[in-house]
C-alpha cells in the first residue's frame, strides 16, 4: 500500500512539473502572467462597475483581484482538466497508469501559479501596510479556504473529466456552466447585497463561502462565515469524495470509449 502511494505521489509529481513547464514554454514573461491576468481584468470589470454600482466598499478594486485569483485558479483548472483524459487518449491506451493523475496535475500545476500570484499579493499588502490578512485568525482563515478551494476543485474537476470520456457534450457544458457560475459567485459583489431571503441560495454554491472568506481574511471586508463554511466543508468534502469513486469506477471503461 505504501509502496503504491508512493508510486502514486512521484507520478503525480512528474505530470504536475510536466504541466507546469509546458504552459508557459517560450513565454518571455512566464508565471508573471498569472498575476497579470487578473490584475487587467482587475483594472476593467473594477473601472466598469465603480461607475456603475456603488457597493460601499472601500479597497473596491483589491476586493476584486482578492476573488479574481481564486476564480481564474477554479475556472482554468476546470476548463482543462474537463477533457484532459480524451485529450491524453493515445498515453492511456499504450500505458498502465491511475488515469486521475491526468486531470489532478492540472489542477496542482495551477494551484502551483496561484500560490505565487498570492505571494506577490501578500508582499503588496506588506508594503501597502494593508496588515489584515497577517493576523493570526485571518491569516489561518486564508489558508483554510485555499484548501477547501483546492479539495472542491480536485474533486469537481475528477467528476467532470470522468463524464466527458463518455459524453463529450459535459466539455460543453462545463464551459458553459463556468460562466454562469462566476456571477452567481460574491466576486464582482459582496454577498451582503444579496437580500437575506435569497442569501440562503447563494450559500448553497460551495464557492461562496470560499471566496467570503477570502475578502475576510485579505482586506477584512464581511463577516466571518463559520456556520456556513463548516456546512460548506462537509459539501466538499461529500464532492471530492464522490469524484474520486466515481472517476475510479468509471476508469476501467476509458479505453474502451476512447
Amino acid at each position: 500500500m505504501k509502496l503504491e502511494m508512493k508510486h502514486f505521489g512521484e507520478l503525480l509529481f512528474a505530470f504536475t512539473q510536466k504541466e507546469i513547464k509546458a504552459r508557459y514554454k517560450n513565454a518571455v514573461l512566464g508565471f508573471l502572467w498569472m498575476f497579470l491576468n487578473p490584475v487587467i481584468q482587475m483594472l476593467v470589470m473594477g473601472f466598469v462597475f465603480s461607475l456603475i454600482f456603488r457597493f460601499g466598499i472601500k479597497d473596491y478594486y483589491l476586493f476584486l483581484f482578492t476573488g479574481l485569483l481564486p476564480w481564474n485558479f477554479f475556472a482554468l483548472s476546470l476548463n482543462k482538466a474537463t477533457p484532459s483524459i480524451v485529450y491524453e487518449r493515445s498515453l492511456i491506451q499504450k500505458s498502465s497508469f491511475p488515469r486521475e493523475v491526468i486531470p489532478l496535475s492540472i489542477v496542482l500545476s495551477n494551484f502551483f501559479h496561484l500560490l505565487i500570484s498570492l505571494v506577490l499579493l501578500l508582499i503588496f499588502l506588506g508594503v501597502t501596510g494593508k496588515w489584515q490578512i497577517f493576523y493570526p485568525i485571518n491569516f489561518l482563515l486564508f489558508v483554510i479556504s485555499l484548501i477547501f478551494l483546492l479539495i472542491f476543485t480536485a474533486g469537481f474537476s475528477l467528476i467532470t473529466s470522468s463524464l466527458n470520456v463518455f459524453w463529450r457534450d459535459v466539455n460543453f457544458f462545463t464551459q458553459a456552466l463556468v460562466l454562469i457560475w462566476f456571477y452567481a459567485t460574491p466576486i464582482l459583489y459582496p454577498i451582503l447585497v444579496i437580500p437575506d431571503r435569497l442569501r440562503t441560495i447563494f450559500y448553497l454554491n460551495p464557492l461562496s463561502g470560499i471566496f467570503v472568506s477570502f475578502q475576510k481574511a485579505i482586506i477584512n471586508h464581511g463577516e466571518f462565515p463559520f456556520k456556513i463554511l463548516l456546512i460548506q466543508f462537509l459539501i466538499i468534502i461529500f464532492i471530492f469524495t464522490f469524484g474520486i469513486n466515481l472517476f475510479k469506477n468509471r476508469a476501467k471503461y476509458f479505453s474502451d470509449w476512447l
